[in-house]
């Protein structure tokens, strides 16, 4: 006989936003679960890449709550590398992602979240706009899921796409943001590397925020006095551009170095790009993978033979999975467009905020960027975390309704992590008052939110 598991919240997918959706849901009384596809519990947190969107490019704080509570805990581990300025025009935040799986599932365990592991969401059922319960299989059998809510924290937006809510994908022509694989190596010489960046500062993307009037020699040299290795060399710049002219680099827009260990000799490397109408397939998804290998493996001989400080470097792994900026966005109650993110607006149903920049890699070298006016941030109203037509669906993450350019600054794990703690809250509280996130009073939502340190 198949089981049936009842709980109060199910959060489908265990990424950025879900972990904070599960967390906030507990913390706010809700007996939650949270489900996920393989054992890991993280996503992209655990990638090594830089979490992005918990501040703004002039330096402001904008996500707390949850994000704050994982980096104290990595902090108890030296596992919080801290928050740092590339000199571009980005600041970022970095931890030892070992450390942040270790200190997600320590908050998963204290807020008393329900964990079901290499679970897989494969149908819905729906009645009258509500969800009555999701179809699992995993390991050991098959089970119904009923939950009083659902959130849908899939990337991809699954359980809102089998729920029948419509969702755009991709640019006009089809195509998505390209995927990538991130790697790790090991026993650089920090103080070399930002040497070359110091001598060669042609070769890196500096002097690209407007806001300030600083030079690229002069932003090298800040770069060099803060010490951390947080370099992005471009394809625009001769070291790169030859290498891919010549063949000896695949086709990309850059190279970035991202710390993450506080003796600042481990780095994750950002460089592999693959261009596609299809993340979501497994098949392509799979020969994807064996595709990144080869970049993996020509961007790390690159880097050995032709960057100071890493001639002695090793290749230390690669992320858990795939980088995926871009698949489905489900279409809400409200849809959030990129003049808005450009321009900073504000909303008095905010429930979380953004500041990362706008951001749409393209095929090969192409890469469109374009700061968040007075290098402000702008608000996420809560309409964007509710797929349309549905009365117990939540959502948060990559799969928010918003148009594609909007999407591009939203998609990071920083703002996924405040839309995250939005949605549980939001879920919990619908439960209970026995309302619909429709009719939720989202002043109380946001009462709720700031009380427990979220900014808005």
């Amino acid at each position: 006989m198949r089981e049936t598991l009842h709980y109060d919240v199910a959060v489908i997918g265990a990424g950025a936003s879900g972990i904070a959706a599960a967390i906030s849901a507990a913390k706010n009384g809700a007996k939650t679960i949270l489900v996920e596809s393989s054992s890991v519990f993280g996503g992209d947190l655990l990638s090594g890449l830089p979490i992005d969107g918990c501040r703004t490019t002039a330096g402001d704080w904008i996500v707390g709550g949850v994000a704050k509570e994982l980096f104290d805990e990595c902090n108890r581990y030296n596992g919080y590398v801290g928050s740092i300025y590339d000199r571009r025009n980005i600041c970022i935040v970095m931890v030892n992602p070992r450390i942040m799986g270790f200190s997600i599932l320590k908050k998963l365990k204290e807020y008393g979240v329900h964990l079901l592991p290499y679970s897989q969401a494969v149908a819905v059922n729906v009645k009258e706009g509500r969800i009555t319960e999701v179809e699992i299989r995993n390991k050991s059998n098959q089970c119904n899921l009923k939950a009083s809510m659902f959130i849908d924290c899939t990337g991809d937006g699954d359980i809102s796409y089998m729920a029948g809510v419509p969702y755009e994908m991709g640019s006009d022509d089809g195509l998505l943001q390209p995927m990538t694989m991130v790697f790790q190596i090991r026993n650089i010489n920090p103080q070399e590397v930002l040497q070359f960046v110091l001598e060669h500062p042609e070769n890196c993307g500096l002097a690209e925020n407007p806001n300030s009037s600083k030079t690229a020699h002069e932003l090298a040299q800040e770069l060099y006095d803060l010490g951390y290795p947080k370099v992005f060399f471009s394809s625009n710049g001769p070291l790169m551009k030859n290498a891919i002219q010549s063949g000896e680099l695949h086709s990309c827009s850059m190279l970035a170095f991202n710390p993450n260990s506080i003796d600042k000799t481990v780095v994750t490397v950002n460089t592999t790009r693959l261009v596609s109408n299809d993340c979501i397939g497994a098949e392509e998804l799979g020969s994807s993978i064996l595709e990144f290998i080869d970049q993996v493996d020509d961007a790390f001989s690159f880097i050995v033979k032709n960057i100071p400080g890493c001639q002695n470097a090793i290749l230390d792994g690669i992320a858990p999975r795939l980088g995926i900026r871009e698949s489905r966005r489900i279409l809400g109650e409200y849809y959030l467009t990129g003049e808005e993110v450009e321009q900073g607006v504000k909303h008095q149903d905010g429930v979380c905020k953004g500041g990362h920049e706008i951001d749409i890699h393209g095929d090969k070298e192409n890469h469109y960027r374009k700061t968040i006016k007075d290098a402000g941030s702008y608000d996420i109203p809560f309409g964007c975390l509710i797929p349309k037509g549905m009365k117990n669906v939540l959502m948060a993450g990559r799969c928010l309704s918003a148009d594609r350019i909007a999407h591009s600054s939203a998609r990071v794990m920083g703002t996924c992590v405040a839309m995250g703690q939005a949605a549980g809250t939001a879920a919990a509280i619908c439960i209970r008052e026995n309302n619909t996130p429709t009719n939720l009073s989202v002043h109380e939502l946001r009462a709720t939110l700031l009380d427990q340190g979220a900014i808005l």
